[in-house]
């Protein structure tokens, strides 16, 4: 039986707990950033029921916003416009990050001798590819 050089064992394992790391970070981000998302679709809720409430009142289309450590009162349209941007931003960098998640787990398994994951690599169909598979069906 060979026995590994302790460096190298530690070496393994440095790389491995790196390896963990990163997807625990990666995760978390993820979450952080879905809990971020989630507080503007509430908040955008929120402000469409108030201008429909609004209009029918007559009252001022200014809301307040909170940027930084400072509240604003701001026109109502530019406070959605500004919402539903970052909303757009945080959809695109929580699906770069979970796109980067995959190949982070599975280099996690390749260090740890495991096999791939399945069903990692898969992605859902556009909206062309739906449009495809309906015509083919014949829908």
């Amino acid at each position: 039986m060979a026995t590994k050089a302790p460096e190298t064992v530690q070496q393994y394992l440095s790389d491995v707990e790196s390896a963990a790391e990163e997807v625990i970070t990666t995760q978390q981000e993820v979450v952080t950033l879905d809990r971020r998302r989630n507080t503007n679709r509430e908040a955008l809720r929120s402000l469409r029921s108030n201008a429909a409430v609004s209009a029918t009142t007559g009252s001022g289309g200014r809301s307040w916003i909170c940027v930084g450590n400072m509240f604003l009162r701001m026109p109502r349209e530019f406070v959605v416009e500004s919402i539903e941007k970052e909303q757009k931003q945080l959809d695109t960098e929580i699906n770069n990050l979970r796109n980067s998640l995959r190949g982070k787990v599975n280099k996690l398994n390749d260090l740890e001798g495991k096999e791939e994951t399945r069903g990692t690599s898969l992605r859902p169909l556009s909206q062309d590819e739906w449009c495809a598979v309906r015509q083919a069906l014949g829908k």
